[in-house]
């Protein structure tokens, strides 16, 4: 998703990166700008991207996880896209099929090269699968407050 960061002095001007970052990347960066720790009793999804920002390395992600509701839908690795199971058609009911996919050479995801690459497609289920245990794992309770109250101004 294409995003606009603008810092003078800090971010130069008139660059483009090509690199997969995520708004779950801003926690951990603005922390690590502000000087704050970051809390080690929890797992934090995203990482820090600064480097990335600056033009001094590249993506920390070695993988990015495409989920819709809570279902796991694709996998990116560099260039290729592995969907987890597409339906044959929108809205249809057959059964979802798996693809794979060059993004270099094929963005709009026409092109299923999914036969042509049994290794890759493996290695990326095999992380998928993965992510999927690693999440469940680590997952927290939502955070619910017992007997709530509004909150209130006091004038003076």
């Amino acid at each position: 998703m294409p995003t606009v960061i603008r810092w003078p002095g800090k971010i130069p001007s008139g660059q483009s990166i090509d690199e997969i970052l995520t708004a779950m990347d801003l926690f951990p960066t603005f922390a690590g700008l502000a000087g704050a720790k970051i809390p080690t009793d929890r797992v934090i999804d995203g990482k820090d991207v600064w480097p990335v920002l600056i033009g001094q390395a590249e993506s920390p992600h070695e993988a990015f996880f495409y989920y819709r509701d809570n279902d796991l839908k694709a996998v990116r690795v560099g260039e290729w896209k592995y969907h987890l199971g597409l339906p044959q058609k929108q809205g249809s009911k057959a059964t979802p099929v798996s693809a794979l996919y060059n993004l270099a050479q094929d963005v709009g995801e026409k092109e299923n090269v999914i036969a042509d690459h049994p290794e890759l497609v493996a290695g990326m289920k095999a992380r998928a699968e993965k992510f999927e245990r690693e999440l469940i794992e680590n997952s927290r309770p939502a955070a619910f407050v017992e007997a709530p109250r509004a909150l209130e101004l006091k004038s003076e």
